[in-house]
């Protein structure tokens, strides 16, 4: 155990929390999922389902600052996802997307104060039938298969 002098003599472990761990890069799966973008689009559908997911679990067990973390990590997701979108006269569905994020961004703010769980449950429900709709067309156009 060291002391940390910025936490006021406060002991620090030497295994530090996951959450505090550096997070390491990996070169080739980044490299794998620029080459890949629906791909990509998939695992950010699935973690801001994740997120979502955990936040409620923390909102039941009344852990807020934790709920609070996930639901930051779920903004941040759904920034990513709007940066993915091809806003164009020809993709009519990046619109209808961008609309969905919007009001599911704006129900997880509403989500931090609530005492129920209404908002964090609407957004949860609009997100998970999206990562659904997604996963289908991937296995459908066959950029997945049942083994991915």
């Amino acid at each position: 155990m060291t002391m940390n002098p910025t936490l006021n003599q406060t002991p620090v472990e030497n295994d530090a929390a996951p959450l505090l761990q550096d997070y390491h890069r990996n070169p080739q799966t980044e490299e794998n999922l620029a080459d890949d973008p629906a791909k990509t689009v998939m695992l950010l559908l699935q973690g801001v389902v994740d997120k979502g997911n955990l936040a409620k679990l923390c909102h039941t067990s009344e852990a807020y600052v934790e709920k609070g973390f996930h639901l930051g990590r779920m903004t941040t997701i759904l920034d990513a996802l709007r940066d993915r979108l091809a806003l164009t006269k020809e993709t009519p569905l990046a619109y209808d997307l961008d609309e969905l994020y919007r009001y599911a961004d704006k129900a997880i703010q509403e989500a931090v104060y609530e005492k129920e769980s209404f908002y964090l449950d609407s957004a949860l429900e609009i997100l998970t039938e999206i990562r659904d709709a997604w996963l289908e067309m991937m296995h459908s156009s066959g950029q997945m298969d049942d083994n991915d």
